[in-house]
């Protein structure tokens, strides 16, 4: 029999082939057989009508049956459907899933084989979830606080995966900063050869722990930088990330470009917070800077005031209004007017002092 002949056969028997793969589609036609009342509990779980599967107590309130009978029709489902594993459209769709994960380095987050598949549709990621239940080369792995939801090719691969992810924690805590992919890379080869580093990146993106924030850097999930929770913080991480004053409404912009929250940001709120806060210093109409780049608060009197008490020495014009410029985005003849404030500052020829 040649190989036209062989495709033909398999599509007549409800095979699939990869250019029309479907995942809803596949699993549909592997429950097909079953009795109607049985596919149709499997089918609400997982979610095949609707985004979310429902709940082993709402589906037993449908058919008058406990949770426990909807978990058992279920795990049945599952078995069944997993003995089908010769057939050419499971085997298909199992190598369309372990070629992603092999090219991940062995392990891939559930999100992230999701987004790399390309399953838009809510019914069709659910299927793909159901189709990874059911297939017994592709294994789930999940540990509180320590991997996230993932699949794997092989169990023996978990151990060392997460001692990389320990060593990883060790590492930026021991940094206590954010760190970028080619830092992250280059420490943990030093200590873990046996990794290869082209995947690196991948694996440890299934820690529950070590994540990436918004702007591509590594830190603990319960670090600020990583995980903001409020107004205050995402702006702080904007600033920083951008290191250098900003108008309140090109904070909030970059809020909402670096989606640091689910909810859009609004200029006047973030203003709200940027006045409330000490870490953030007024620099120029509606500019913003960090206190912790130097910044300090006060008039453009009180800064010369500052500087020239810093400094413990009579100052030049010019190098007075330099050091000003660097603290607020004025104009040179605003700190030329309070510099010639004559209660506060006195002038021996073309120099500037405190006056006593």
């Amino acid at each position: 029999m040649n190989h036209t002949t062989k495709r033909d056969n398999q599509a007549k028997k409800g095979d699939i082939s990869l250019k029309e793969f479907s995942f809803l589609n596949l699993a549909e036609e592997l429950l097909s057989d079953l009795q109607p009342r049985s596919r149709e509990i499997v089918q609400k779980r997982f979610g095949f009508f609707s985004k979310d599967g429902e709940t082993l107590e709402k589906i037993g309130q449908s058919y008058d049956i406990t949770r426990e009978r909807v978990r058992q029709i279920t795990s049945e489902a599952i078995k069944y459907v997993s003995q089908k594993a010769d057939r050419a459209d499971f085997k298909l769709a199992e190598e369309k899933i372990i070629f992603t994960i092999i090219q991940n380095g062995g392990i891939i987050r559930e999100l992230d084989a999701i987004e790399k598949n390309k399953l838009g549709d809510d019914r069709e990621i659910n299927a793909i979830k159901f189709f990874v239940s059911c297939s017994k080369r592709i294994f789930e792995v999940e540990e509180k606080n320590i991997l996230e939801k993932s699949w794997v090719i092989s169990r023996n691969l978990v151990s060392q995966i997460k001692k990389m992810i320990a060593e990883a924690e060790k590492v930026i805590a021991k940094e206590n900063k954010l760190l970028l992919d080619v830092e992250v890379v280059e420490k943990l080869v030093a200590i873990l050869p046996e990794i290869s580093s082209e995947h690196v990146v991948n694996i440890l993106s299934v820690s529950a722990r070590v994540k990436k924030n918004k702007f591509g850097k590594w830190g603990m999930i319960d670090w600020m930088e990583v995980s903001p929770k409020g107004t205050r913080e995402r702006v702080y991480l904007a600033l920083k990330e951008h290191k250098k004053p900003l108008h309140f409404t090109k904070i909030a912009e970059l809020i909402n470009e670096y989606k640091l929250s689910k909810k859009k940001a609004h200029p006047q709120t973030v203003h709200n917070e940027l006045i409330k806060d000490a870490r953030f210093v007024l620099v120029g109409r509606g500019i913003y800077a960090l206190e912790e780049w130097g910044y300090f608060s006060g008039t453009i009197k009180d800064i010369i005031e500052i500087i020239l008490k810093t400094n413990n020495r009579p100052m030049m014009k010019d190098e007075i209004v330099e050091k000003v410029l660097k603290m607020r985005k004025v104009k040179k003849t605003t700190v030329m007017i309070n510099l010639n404030n004559r209660k506060l500052f006195k002038k021996e020829g073309e120099f500037y002092k405190l006056k006593k």
